[in-house]
């Protein structure tokens, strides 16, 4: 048996083995982020009169964003397809905003500015019904 001890830089013999593995794994690690869908940053905010939803898209063009009305959900899908090497790879992500009130199709916003999707949504929707409530705690 050999004794040889390796030193610090030198190649031994599983050396090649290790390398196969790390090449390996890091494949499969980038295969597999590309089938994930990654959640988007998103904020809400509100004013009088508007839900404003703002989602961070930086990169993204107007023909990779698909935006969706659920009655009181708004669904946000972004997807890129890039064909850098031969196999190409999708990367998408999604988020879904729920509002305490359906979304008018007709009266919701969109507008893309500086990587920047802003919705607006207005909340003087005809649909909405609020119901007075009698405080008898004094009664």
């Amino acid at each position: 048996m050999d004794n040889k001890r390796w030193k610090r830089g030198e190649r031994g013999p599983f050396q090649g083995i290790m390398e196969q593995m790390d090449a390996f794994f890091n494949e499969s690690a980038k295969n597999f982020n590309s089938l994930i869908k990654r959640p988007l940053a998103v904020r809400t905010r509100e004013t009088e009169d508007n839900v404003i939803v703002e989602a961070e898209l930086p990169g993204y063009r107007r023909d990779q964003i698909q935006l969706e009305i659920f009655g009181n959900q708004l669904r946000i899908f972004v997807e890129d397809h890039s064909n850098t090497d031969e196999e190409g790879y999708s990367h998408q992500s999604e988020r879904t905003v729920t509002l305490p009130f359906a979304i008018s199709e007709k009266e919701t916003e969109a507008k893309l500015n500086n990587g920047i999707l802003q919705v607006t949504i207005p909340k003087n929707n005809s649909s909405r019904k609020f119901i007075s409530i009698h405080d008898t705690t004094d009664l």
